[in-house]
């Protein structure tokens, strides 16, 4: 097992270094979009997923939707051919790492509802494959990586457990602070031993946080 989660982590640092790592991200609102952008602008292919099919229309089509963000940096995606957005969640099992950017609003007792992050742990529980880099960049309490992902990834599946490490970005901390600069790697919570604690954000030039 050893050998093989080494592989699969080597693997994907490679990948991360020469951008060619596929990366996925969930939830293309106000911290999802903007951070998929700077991806593709740094060379990395992105595939984004939304549950809402207009918004994914009009980023196929290189339209936006947020007010402040520059639509020419939507179109500009597009044409260079790095940035595809999707509502077809069984495409997961397609990228090398996933990043959670779904909101997480606070509840009429001022704490987090973690119904949206929840869903996107089932979603790509549904999809997880060996070697892939789970990633939480949703503003959360501290823990929630270890409390809540980690059951919901490590759930039986019918071909067996996988191995598989997940990374925590930003619990309780605004998420692109860490997703841009080239920090050390997010705090890693070991998930069925694979070692492999990826420090993604790190490939993109510091410029890009600023």
């Amino acid at each position: 097992m050893k050998d093989v989660t080494s592989d699969l982590a080597n693997t994907l640092l490679a990948r991360i270094r020469d951008r060619s790592a596929l990366v996925g991200i969930i939830g293309l609102g106000y911290v999802g979009l903007p951070l998929a952008l700077t991806f593709v602008e740094n060379g990395f292919p992105l595939l984004g997923f939304d549950v809402d099919p207009e918004k994914v229309e009009k980023l196929n089509r290189g339209e936006g939707y947020i007010r402040h963000l520059d639509g020419a940096r939507i179109a500009a995606a597009r044409a260079a051919g790095q940035f595809e957005a999707t509502s077809d969640f069984s495409r997961l099992a397609e990228a090398d790492a996933i990043l959670i950017c779904v909101p997480t609003p606070l509840t009429p007792q001022r704490e987090p509802d973690m119904t949206y992050v929840d869903g996107a742990a089932h979603q790509i529980r549904a999809a997880l494959r060996p070697g892939q880099l789970i990633i939480l960049e949703s503003t959360t309490y501290p823990g929630t990586t270890d409390e809540r992902l980690r059951p919901i990834l490590e759930a039986p599946a019918p071909s067996g457990p996988l191995p598989l490490r997940a990374s925590v970005a930003s619990e309780a901390t605004p998420p692109t602070s860490l997703s841009l600069r080239g920090r050390a790697a997010a705090e890693a919570i070991p998930l069925r031993g694979l070692a492999m604690t990826v420090p993604l954000s790190s490939a993109l030039p510091h410029s890009a946080a600023s």
